[in-house]
């Protein structure tokens, strides 16, 4: 018998590790049912404690694997990651045009991944103006934590740099996680609802779990992205996704690094 899956087209970068990127994602929507159509973005010289380098792919051949999983598939969801260049923002975009023909209503996702957990940039002022004018008006939901926030709009205000980002029709899910409560160990997530977007604003506050993590971004995104794939809500999907990467987070092994990798599963 042939069981018929939601398909997430996902476009990011690899991490040799392991404990990130679009194998974080492939691991992600596999445990929730979901197939994975992996387009990688960027490769990079990384191992468990750090970014060294990075390389984009060229953007022909994104463009040209892009098409050709066109041709071949129906996608329930579009998940971005660590795009590399902007050439490749720029084919990405052509790509979602081309799909939201077909489906407009297609849910797209952007973890908008500027720089590596080490600290480490994975993109440039011409990226992150790509993003910002190519990328994001296609977008259903973005996820900056406050620093990409910042970085992405050139803004010093959360307010303003919400203002740039929902004016070009994104919702935004500002995450937590750089500032955390640590008096009663928690942090806040914060949905600001987009232009273009159904819904109303709402905030989720979230036990955080002792230790340093490779992978919860991206872990996090695409689980988002698989619940939207399966029909939820924003709102819904985010509640959802955030019990998924709380239960990883509590089954996390560790690396040779000390850092702690998600344990993917359901």
């Amino acid at each position: 018998m042939t069981q018929e899956l939601p398909v997430v087209l996902v476009i990011a970068g690899l991490d040799p590790s392991g404990g990130a990127g679009i194998q974080a994602d492939i691991q992600t929507l596999s445990a929730l049912n979901c197939h994975c159509t992996p387009v990688i973005s960027t490769h990079t010289v990384q191992d468990s404690q750090k970014l060294h380098k990075a390389y984009p792919v060229a953007s022909e051949v994104i463009d040209n694997q892009l098409r050709t999983l066109e041709a071949d598939f129906h996608f329930s969801a579009i998940k971005l990651g660590a795009l590399g260049s902007s050439a490749n923002a720029t084919v990405v975009a052509q790509c979602i045009q081309r799909i939201a023909a077909v489906n407009p209503s297609i849910p797209v996702i952007l973890d908008p991944v500027l720089k590596a957990s080490s600290g480490a940039a994975l993109a440039n002022e011409s990226l992150q103006q790509s993003l910002l004018n190519d990328i994001i008006p296609h977008c259903t939901l973005i996820t900056p934590n406050e620093p990409e926030l910042y970085e992405l709009t050139g803004e010093i205000s959360v307010q303003a740099a919400t203002m740039t980002l929902v004016q070009r029709g994104a919702s935004i899910l500002i995450t937590g996680g750089h500032n955390r409560d640590v008096d009663n160990n928690t942090l806040d997530n914060r949905l600001i609802i987009g232009i273009n977007q159904p819904g109303e604003p709402q905030s989720w506050t979230i036990q955080t779990i002792e230790g340093e993590f490779r992978g919860t971004g991206c872990t996090f995104t695409s689980a988002i992205a698989g619940y939207l794939a399966k029909g939820s809500s924003i709102s819904q999907a985010i509640e959802k996704a955030q019990y998924f990467v709380s239960s990883a987070l509590e089954s996390a092994y560790t690396l040779r690094s000390s850092q702690r990798v998600p344990l993917r599963i359901t």
